[in-house]
């Protein structure tokens, strides 16, 4: 029987999921206004940068799986802020496309991403050495 015990403190897997956590915790209330859960927002954000994409391309962008895209894109389109199109060129897939609503939430939400940005106070340098410590860690799981 092992006698270790686990200090919470050194482990990169809690410090990541609470940290997580916490930042979702604290967006939700600034989404809920527009009626946006975290992963809405995140393919939101994804299509803002380039619209008329494919689901392969979102679950790329998003790091979200198939099962929880779909359900997230059903809600968005239910919403009427995406529409699901056949693509001209594969029948088999679908496209993913802004509509005039879903495109106009992206100036109603802009300050949240820089209101967040500022709670957390952290230095360019800062960011940058979190988000290629996370992306490298992302590299080494998938």
């Amino acid at each position: 029987m092992s006698t270790k015990e686990f200090d919470f403190s050194e482990m990169v897997c809690f410090s990541l999921y609470s940290a997580s956590n916490a930042m979702i915790r604290d967006y939700s209330p600034k989404l809920r206004e527009y009626d946006l859960t975290y992963p809405q927002f995140l393919v939101m954000m994804s299509l803002w940068n380039n619209d008329s994409v494919y689901i392969k391309a979102l679950t790329e962008q998003t790091y979200l799986d198939a099962g929880t895209l779909t359900q997230v894109l059903k809600r968005l389109e239910g919403k009427g802020l995406i529409k699901r199109n056949k693509s001209l060129v594969d029948e088999r897939a679908k496209t993913i496309v802004l509509t005039k609503t879903g495109l106009s939430l992206k100036d109603k939400t802009s300050h949240i991403f820089d209101k967040m940005e500022c709670k957390i106070k952290l230095s360019a340098d800062e960011q940058k050495a979190i988000t290629s410590i996370c992306s490298k860690i992302l590299l080494q799981l998938r």
